[in-house]
């Protein structure tokens, strides 16, 4: 049985805010600090993905508590450099405002830790359309797992398929897929093969509206349409929605 779409779960980097040239900034910032070659396809190639995770990629293994010091630091100049330039991308508060005047439930579930998303939320009012803001560092791993997008429906109290999430990064697609939900992927001018296996994809969000999404709420999802019951086994405590 195909269901139909009851909540959007956005991310928020590239989908809601163009932030990448701030944390590129902030990211190699503390590179160049730290004596660490952090070149632009470093950037590229680990944007989207929590910081524990980049720092593994780039930096190798350091100890928990340096991963934390540090990452602390990127997301202070990144804060800094975002408070006073962050506004919306072209048509993802209009397209939140409908959803939310429709009375689909609304969520965000972003890698980004908890300060930014709180900061970048009241710079540009989220929370008049979001009931629930969801930080990857509440979350055991980060994306490509779904941890995040399953944790953002269960606060949301709605079943995984019947959610549709806002993406831009491969590792995103992955993770709603993973998670049993539907994806639109916002490409922006990249033409990257991972984001092709969206349900649907776009430039950017003025191409969507309230009828897109109901339509995509007509397609199965992936991998779970048959299933009456759906488990998450390697979630921390075992989730099932009926």
């Amino acid at each position: 049985m195909v269901k139909a779409i009851q909540a959007i779960i956005w991310d928020l980097d590239g989908v809601i805010i163009d932030s990448a040239d701030e944390h590129r900034r902030a990211w190699q910032r503390l590179a160049r600090e730290e004596g660490i070659v952090m070149t632009d396809a470093d950037f590229w190639a680990t944007f989207g993905k929590r910081n524990d995770d980049i720092f593994a990629s780039l930096w190798g293994n350091l100890p928990p508590e340096q991963v934390k010091a540090l990452s602390d630091r990127k997301e202070m100049y990144f804060r800094e450099l975002i408070q006073d330039s962050a506004a919306p991308l072209p048509g993802a508060i209009e397209l939140m405002r409908e959803l939310h005047n429709a009375g689909f439930a609304q969520a965000l579930a972003s890698s980004t830790p908890v300060e930014n998303i709180q900061l970048i939320s009241d710079v540009l009012g989220l929370k008049r359309y979001l009931s629930i803001l969801v930080s990857g560092e509440t979350v055991a791993r980060g994306k490509p797992a779904p941890d995040i997008f399953l944790k953002a429906s269960q606060e949301l109290h709605i079943d995984p398929t019947a959610c549709l999430v806002i993406e831009d990064a491969v590792a995103g697609v992955e993770a709603a897929h993973a998670a049993g939900m539907r994806c639109i992927a916002v490409a922006g001018n990249r033409d990257l093969p991972g984001l092709h296996k969206a349900d649907l994809l776009v430039k950017d969000l003025t191409e969507v509206n309230l009828e897109r999404v109901q339509q995509l709420g007509k397609r199965f999802t992936h991998g779970f349409a048959d299933s009456a019951r759906l488990c998450f086994p390697f979630w921390p405590a075992k989730l099932c929605f009926p």
